[in-house]
């Protein structure tokens, strides 16, 4: 198990200096990168910052904490766009063209290859301004989180990341049974953009929606929570096993496609 554990570090690590290596040469994708996520930040606040202006409250959460749920969301954004779409997002590309053959003989699984193979590094200081953002909404208002809330935030955001990944492994997954797909991560777009707000603001029916069937609420308003001391002792337990459920389906999801793909020759 161990040795097991030594080699994916291994592999981890030199996808990550092969990328960095390569992005090194447009440096200037960094400072563009780095403004446009600024620039979004600006404008999530203003939006929010609207809202405020005629309620003083949305879901039962007031403007900081809705600042930290914001700071959360453009993290586990960060995710998505430096791992998960230059990733496992490039699947139904390589399931068409035939270039997964190349990594099914390769002495490492087939899955975490195509997740972590390519990485958008510059894309890594969206997580750490939304971050940032989330921590300073905190001190704002006073309210320091304690080592323990702390703990509580890394293992739900943990979980969002799961999850995440989750739902884009079986949206690219679908490539092998469809020939293009490439389109549902306009559909993950458009539905994660949900997870900017606390999942108390919608409706009983789009709630339901967003915790059991399509889990954004454990994506953002969870950890933001967490952080926040509104998080239940119970639902962090609850947030782990939904973040074992969702990889343990995942994964199965992932080796009945693969059994299905017949190669560029197929």
């Amino acid at each position: 198990m161990m040795r097991g554990v030594r080699h994916t570090a291994r592999v981890l690590r030199s996808f990550w200096m092969l990328n960095w290596l390569e992005e090194l040469q447009y440096r200037g994708n960094f400072v563009a990168s780095l403004l446009g996520t600024i620039f979004w930040l600006a404008m999530a606040l203003l939006t929010v910052a609207l809202y405020f202006r005629h309620t003083p409250e949305l879901g039962g959460w007031d403007y900081w904490d809705v600042v930290v749920l914001l700071g959360v969301f453009n993290a586990l954004a960060g995710v998505v766009e430096s791992v998960l779409r230059p990733g496992i997002g490039n699947l139904p590309a390589d399931v068409r063209s035939g270039k997964l053959d190349l990594v099914l003989v390769r002495p490492v699984d087939a899955q975490f290859y195509v997740s972590f193979r390519r990485l958008d590094v510059w894309r890594f200081a969206d997580v750490v301004l939304g971050l940032a953002l989330a921590g300073y909404a905190l001190v704002h208002t006073g309210r320091i989180p304690s080592i323990e809330r702390l703990i509580t935030f890394l293992v739900t955001f943990g979980v969002a990341i799961a999850v995440v990944y989750s739902i884009w492994v079986t949206l690219m997954s679908l490539a092998f049974w469809f020939v293009a797909v490439e389109n549902t991560s306009a559909l993950f777009d458009a539905v994660f953009e949900a997870a900017r707000y606390p999942v108390t603001a919608y409706p009983g029916a789009l709630r339901f929606l967003f915790v059991y069937l399509i889990p954004i609420a454990w994506t953002t308003t969870i950890p933001a929570s967490a952080l926040t001391g509104r998080l239940e002792p119970s639902l962090a337990l609850w947030a782990l096993a939904v973040g074992i459920a969702a990889l343990g389906a995942s994964r199965l999801l992932w080796r009945v496609a693969l059994r299905r793909y017949t190669s560029a020759g197929g």
